[in-house]
């Protein structure tokens, strides 16, 4: 008995002494070290060499950002940029880092008393498997939004890219928010819950920070497109403008630095693949992008995944075929993806799930578009078809379930499957590359 007291009590000793490092760095992040309300990630150049970071803070005095290799030295305290968050007490804090490694984890944390925390560049090519969880229309409710999100968050996803509807607060201050939803209320500041939301669910047990790719959706701007003449008396009319851009969208242009304004743009990861940011006609209108998007696309010819992603759908599963800006996006954009060979499209703004036929010329084609999403992570979701007035002659497969779609790259390989709230599957599509 007192042998094994006292080996007990030497084992004790010894663990005290020399803490597992593992279990020291878990309770070094469980003790109540500084944690900001909010934390995001997100791109605004290379994301295989960059990481834009921003943490939200009210009054505390956390300005500053360290990152470093893990088990190295510190780097020395960046200064954050600070820009308010509208209508808040909140202020925004961010920092760019540049100059990293692909395919490289780094740590980083808001001083000595912070959490650490951690996040990967991505890789430099795709040598091994790359995956996104990509879906739209995010949050009518936060539980709804974290449902989806832990879904996602089982196949150890790289980003998630939304197209747009993302907190649906409209661009409105808090008050406002309220008045509008006395008939459905939901919480508030829907932006805070968007966040919790965001932090609640990706982030994983090990501190990770999965970054997010946004763009914009008519639930960002007051009354929802540049052409409504339905705005609040005290909103400025239409003006092709960074300033009424800002005006409109608060809170987007402040609390998104991708793509950030004008409201549209590129983000290429390295040589392998570029994702071309839309906006459907709420701060900048469709045919204004043309040319830009011409551009950008036969700049990229060479790069063998290319996926535009955008709110309102040209080939809608629930709306009218013939709405004006579904009509607007597929007389502007859709020639332009079939000239210039996009294989893939996500859309959103639906709320269900769709994929098309391979589309061209306005007809079902072998070597044509196919047009995935319909925008239902987090929203009630709608019945398929309930407000068109024709044949849907373009839709493969749909269903009305809230969902994210797991887009998984390897080579010049693609595959997605749409994977419901619930875990089921609810569509496999396997992406063929017409490049190959």
């Amino acid at each position: 008995m007192q042998t094994k007291l006292s080996s007990g009590l030497f084992l004790a000793l010894l663990l005290f002494l020399f803490p597992d490092p593992v279990q020291a760095q878990s309770n070094l992040n469980d003790a109540p070290f500084y944690d900001p309300v909010a934390l995001y990630l997100t791109w605004q150049n290379d994301p295989t060499t960059t990481m834009t970071i921003d943490w939200h803070i009210i009054d505390e005095d956390r300005t500053i950002l360290e990152y470093r290799l893990p088990g190295g030295s510190w780097s020395d305290a960046i200064a954050a940029t600070a820009i308010d968050f509208p209508h808040s007490a909140r202020t925004i804090h961010r920092v760019e880092l540049t100059r990293l490694e692909p395919g490289t984890v780094y740590e980083f944390r808001f001083g000595e008393s912070s959490k650490v925390y951690n996040f990967r560049t991505m890789p430099a090519d795709l040598s091994k498997p790359v995956r996104a969880a990509i879906g739209g229309d995010t949050m009518h409710r936060k539980r709804w939004m974290e449902k989806t999100a832990r879904q996602a968050m089982k196949f150890d996803i790289d980003f998630v890219m939304i197209m747009g509807d993302l907190a649906y607060a409209d661009g409105l201050p808090p008050e406002q928010q309220r008045q509008r939803d006395t008939q459905n209320p939901r919480v508030e500041n829907q932006w805070y819950s968007f966040f919790d939301a965001y932090k609640n669910t990706l982030i994983t047990d090990d501190y990770r920070v999965v970054p997010m790719i946004v763009t914009i959706g008519n639930h960002e701007v007051r009354g929802g497109y540049y052409t409504r003449d339905d705005r609040r008396p005290d909103d400025p009319p239409y003006s092709d403008t960074n300033e009424w851009k800002q005006t409109v969208a608060p809170y987007f242009f402040s609390l998104f630095a991708s793509p950030g304004l004008p409201g549209y743009g590129v983000l290429d990861f390295g040589d392998y693949m570029s994702l071309i940011l839309l906006d459907t006609d709420h701060v900048n209108p469709v045919e204004n992008q043309n040319e830009w998007l011409r551009n950008v696309l036969s700049e990229r010819a060479h790069i063998p995944h290319i996926f535009p992603g955008y709110h309102v759908p040209a080939y809608p599963s629930v709306r009218d075929y013939n709405d004006e800006v579904q009509a607007r996006v597929r007389n502007n954009w859709v020639p332009l993806f079939e000239r210039y060979n996009v294989d893939v499209v996500f859309e959103a703004h639906d709320h269900a799930y769709k994929r098309t036929h391979p589309i061209r010329d306005g007809r079902i084609s072998h070597n044509g578009v196919v047009y995935i999403g319909d925008g239902a992570w987090g929203t009630e979701t709608r019945i398929i078809g309930s407000r068109q007035s024709h044949d849907s002659w373009y839709i493969a497969e749909a269903a009305s379930e809230r969902h994210f779609i797991l887009m998984t790259l390897h080579g010049t390989h693609r595959h997605f499957k749409a994977i419901s709230s619930t875990g089921e599957v609810i569509d496999e599509f396997p992406g063929l590359n017409r490049t190959n």
